[in-house]
């Protein structure tokens, strides 16, 4: 009785009741219900049984850029398949209805910890769907729950990520005509990890520091280790079309670039085999995503990315539609005006890594304008210096 009282419970005051029956407001009746069966007591709700959480078996699988988490949560003799756990989870439900009526209480520990994930994958037949950028998610999981059973791909992702020891500088590739700064060479490095491991980039140095240069080393260095499959896209400004076709023919001449703008581009899409590298424009990709969406790049990459730093923008939904082995982003300027522009840009690149737009706001506090913002990806700070010479 007396932890009873402590809990809150007190005397009822219902005469029509039993003498020494004690009663608890029924919005805390989940929270206290949970916190008795994890003490140990038999607790009833109308007549039924409410049951612990037993053994939380997980299991992860692996397809060709996913992962799948799937796995049962047993209460008493019964099992509920985990997406359903995990959504009430999201829910911030401490008790769940099971199969026969009864129900089943979560621990609290359990729904902090586990919780997010429910918010981070994406349900796809009684299985936790994510992305391969998500692996290290994944992993956090794995390494608390040692029991967990994982396929060969997820166990050769988990051993790539605990080889990595930080980025390696690269020189300039054969076919490259120039000289890459330190600075350079450390982006070109890091580049090459975030193909190794499947994740998307944001290349964010300040201007003048040479971020087209870097991407076109990358798309050389692929070419010359004939690492790509197909040509890829880069998204630019109108007023950067000429600029990318001069860079690419002084520093990568052996780059077959194809211009995708102008009034007749329509049959050039037949040709785009040809080609290591296709320039197109905003405007063109929101007129032409029905088309450009139909084929897989090797790279998809955002120059001036901050034009989809509105996730709600017709160009931002249709650099979502496109297909591509991997996908980069360059800009000076990824935060303008608040964390949610980031978070634009960073879906595309990444699908899903960071949740939902609304789930992102909420634990970022993303509430009013966080002012300008860089990321260092290849040596922010670093003083500006000329472009290499060819």
């Amino acid at each position: 009785i007396i932890r009873l009282f402590t809990l809150g419970f007190r005397e009822a005051k219902d005469t029509r009741v039993e003498p020494g029956t004690m009663e608890l407001p029924s919005k805390r009746m989940p929270e206290i219900a949970a916190e008795l069966v994890a003490d140990g007591w038999r607790v009833e709700a109308e007549g039924q049984t409410i049951h612990p959480a037993g053994p939380f078996k997980f299991n992860v699988t692996s397809g060709i850029d996913w992962f799948e988490l799937g796995g049962q949560v047993s209460f008493g003799n019964q099992e509920v398949a985990l997406p359903e756990v995990l959504e009430a989870a999201r829910r911030g439900e401490t008790l769940i209805t099971l199969g026969d009526g009864s129900l089943g209480v979560l621990p609290e520990e359990w729904l902090a910890t586990y919780g997010p994930l429910a918010e981070l994958g994406t349900a796809q037949d009684g299985n936790l769907r994510f992305g391969k950028a998500q692996a290290a998610v994944l992993d956090a999981l794995v390494a608390s729950h040692p029991g967990t059973k994982v396929d060969i791909g997820f166990t050769q992702a988990r051993q790539a990520l605990g080889r990595f020891e930080g980025v390696v500088p690269l020189e300039a590739p054969a076919g490259f005509h120039g000289e890459l700064r330190p600075y350079q060479c450390q982006g070109l490095g890091w580049l090459e990890y975030l193909q190794t491991f499947g994740f998307g980039g944001i290349l964010a140095d300040d201007m003048g520091l040479g971020k087209t240069i870097q991407v076109l080393a990358l798309l050389q260095r692929r070419r010359s280790r004939r690492q790509s499959k197909g040509p890829s896209l880069i998204v630019v400004p109108r007023s950067l079309v000429f600029n990318w076709h001069q860079e690419a023919a002084r520093f990568t001449p052996r780059l077959r670039v194809l211009d995708y703008t102008g009034t007749n581009r329509a049959p050039s899409r037949e040709r785009f085999d040809q080609f290591d590298l296709i320039i197109t424009t905003y405007g063109i990709l929101r007129s032409d995503v029905a088309e450009l969406s139909q084929r897989e790049f090797d790279y998809v990459i955002l120059d001036e990315a901050q034009a989809i730093k509105n996730s709600e923008s017709q160009s931002a939904k249709a650099a979502r539609l496109l297909q591509s082995r991997q996908r980069l982003a360059i800009t000076g300027t990824p935060i303008e005006n608040h964390l949610g522009e980031l978070w634009s840009i960073m879906d595309f690149l990444n699908p899903g890594m960071l949740g939902t737009s609304s789930i992102f706001r909420r634990y970022a506090g993303v509430t009013a304008s966080s002012g300008s913002a860089s990321l260092a990806a290849s040596g922010s700070g670093a003083p500006a210096l000329p472009e290499p010479a060819a």
